[in-house]
């Protein structure tokens, strides 16, 4: 199976991104469908069951050992990675425990065998693939917010009609100053 950790969107917040995307951005490039936005925290990629099972257990005992803050991102950048294609939105800072938490998960993902990211952690929402330029400056700049108060582990499914994304599993996070239950 195919999975990495990230950051869930709500709907509202998805669907405002994908209306600001279009507005801005008619026709152009191949747009990610808005109900596979995310932020990833860490890629695993393919891993057996048994794997998944070993991450998650390791996963559980991290969080529920330590008081993980969510947070609220501002996103509010645009930016273009001409290599793999990618036009992507996410927060121009970001809080350092954000850092923390997709570090400390590329290192449980590793501890499972897969191999380790080393590019340095942009967390973003990727808005288009394929891009074989950058777009124009957006006319409208982004300004959203987005709360995040879990961790997901999601599935990566490829279908004929493209990739799809499914949660598996969700660790919720302590609300920024308060203790988790």
């Amino acid at each position: 199976m195919r999975v990495f950790f990230g950051i869930e969107l709500d709907q509202a917040t998805a669907l405002a991104i994908g209306d600001w995307r279009d507005r801005q951005f008619s026709h152009w490039a191949r747009p990610v469908p808005v109900a596979n936005f995310h932020i990833t925290l860490a890629f695993a990629g393919e891993l057996s069951d048994f794997d998944i099972d070993t991450l998650c257990l390791a996963v559980d005992e991290w969080v529920l050992g330590s008081q993980l803050p969510g947070a609220a991102l501002e996103l509010n950048q645009t930016g273009f990675w001409p290599a793999p294609g990618l036009y992507w939105l996410g927060p121009s800072q970001w809080p350092e425990s954000l850092d923390t938490q997709a570090s400390r998960l590329r290192h449980l993902v590793s501890s499972v065998g897969a191999r380790r990211e080393r590019k340095r952690f942009q967390p973003h929402i990727t808005l288009f693939r394929r891009c074989d330029r950058s777009p124009p400056m957006p006319a409208q700049p982004p300004a959203f917010t987005l709360d995040y108060r879990s961790i997901v582990l999601f599935e990566s499914r490829q279908q004929r009609d493209g990739v799809s994304y499914h949660a598996l599993r969700e660790w919720p996070l302590a609300a920024p100053g308060r203790k988790r239950p």
